[in-house]
């Protein structure tokens, strides 16, 4: 009989497999920003094109469907831009390479992705073992009605750092590196005092819905499960916060485009839901987006080229945390601002909101994708990839905390 954990990623094999029949995975040459600039117009234009991690030069994956891939072909040839195919049947490699990851005799949050129902089992059984200086509570639900929860770890501190994943369905290693934070708040408090001079307030999953279906269904579904018509569904939470939601392009209002907005700011519950813990501690030292994949850290703001006007506090804290990964692990994670970064707008994004209401130091921070580029690291990385994570999120904090003391001592 197969273990509960086998039959349902033998289920998402098989959905996987059938919604991605005869897709493409190609590989792009990036060489310069008018590159990256090609393919964002291509993407806008052809919304049912999924081109990962759209952030910075080098190789990029482009996912295309059967019924666009001459005009894709077309596009790149027209432009110079160089591509090689990497996988003629994205859906049938898909499913050999699921099968490789099924044989696992022993689960952990570290050797497994999560379920949704786990999360939540998790977070309860904590509250219990740990209600002195820990609360678990329903922060708002889902569109599909499924509570989102928060933890807050050491409740009764005055300076507060906010830390949120899984805003995006696919990125799964985001949630595996919250509750990885949570853990290691818990376990080690010994060895991390530093970190518990903060109250923490934790979101592990913001889009529920999203995520399980991307666990049961389609691997690679970004947004929520809003339905918008017969054929679309899903708004962009992170396009879906009320600052400067209709700056950029008009093609993020269509409703079947991958990145579309919403029908108006917060229209989304799961937005509304993060929204409101933002709001209850608009004085926060940090707010930490969990994203992947890409190796950046990335600060506000990202409706506009132009930066927020303490940029150089941003990036002093920003390359000390990457400073901080480097020694780790000698891997390289890149600072700046959406403009530097992306090289391309993204309007209604968290951190833009956060710094609009007065939270000191909000940052994006885009899991490296160790080699992998894909939204699926093998189990057998997830441990390394957390860790890795938490590095960056502790040298977060460090880098904060020197600051604002270096501040008080000057004053």
């Amino acid at each position: 009989m197969l273990k509960p954990w086998v039959t349902l990623l033998f289920g998402i094999t098989l959905a996987a497999a059938e919604i991605y029949d005869r897709y493409k995975l190609y590989e792009v040459s990036v060489r310069n920003e008018n590159d990256v600039q090609l393919l964002v117009f291509l993407q806008q234009h052809r919304p049912a094109i999924d081109v990962w991690s759209l952030n910075k030069f080098g190789p990029k994956r482009v996912l295309v469907p059967p019924e666009e891939q001459k005009t894709v072909e077309h596009f790149l040839a027209h432009y110079n831009l160089g591509y090689s195919t990497l996988d003629e049947d994205f859906g049938k490699n898909y499913t050999a390479n699921q099968q490789k990851s099924e044989h696992l005799e022993y689960q952990t949050f570290q050797n497994s992705f999560a379920t949704y129902e786990e999360i939540g089992d998790h977070l309860m059984q904590l509250s219990r073992e740990h209600f002195e200086w820990l609360r678990v509570r329903t922060i708002g639900w889902s569109v599909e009605g499924r509570p989102i929860r928060a933890i807050t770890i050491n409740p009764t501190k005055q300076d507060t750092i906010i830390l949120d994943a899984g805003i995006h369905a696919r990125e799964w290693i985001t949630v595996s590196t919250a509750l990885y934070v949570i853990k290691k708040l818990i376990e080690d408090s010994d060895q991390y005092r530093i970190l518990h001079e903060y109250k923490w307030v934790i979101v592990p999953l913001v889009n529920p819905d999203g995520y399980i279906y991307s666990m049961e269904t389609d691997r690679y579904w970004r947004k929520n499960r809003r339905r918008l018509s017969e054929n679309c569904y899903g708004v962009d939470l992170n396009r879906n916060f009320g600052y400067h939601w209709e700056e950029g392009s008009d093609i993020y209002s269509e409703q079947c485009h991958p990145q579309f907005r919403g029908s108006a700011p917060f229209s989304e519950p799961e937005a509304r839901a993060l929204r409101n813990v933002l709001d209850n501690n608009d004085d926060a030292k940090l707010y930490i987006n969990l994203h992947s994949y890409g190796g950046f850290f990335i600060y506000p703001w990202s409706y506009q080229n132009e930066p927020v006007k303490n940029a150089a506090t941003f990036r002093k804290v920003g390359v000390s945390a990457a400073r901080g990964v480097w020694q780790y692990s000698r891997h390289e994670y890149k600072v700046g601002s959406s403009a530097d970064i992306l090289r391309y707008k993204a309007s209604g994004t968290s951190i833009d909101y956060a710094y609009s209401i007065g939270i000191a130091l909000p940052f994006a921070l885009e899991i490296i994708e160790f080699g992998y580029s894909d939204f699926q690291p093998p189990p057998s990385a997830i441990d390394q990839i957390v860790k890795e994570s938490f590095v960056g999120i502790k040298e977060l904090v460090y880098a904060m905390r020197k600051l604002n003391q270096t501040r008080a001592n000057k004053n």
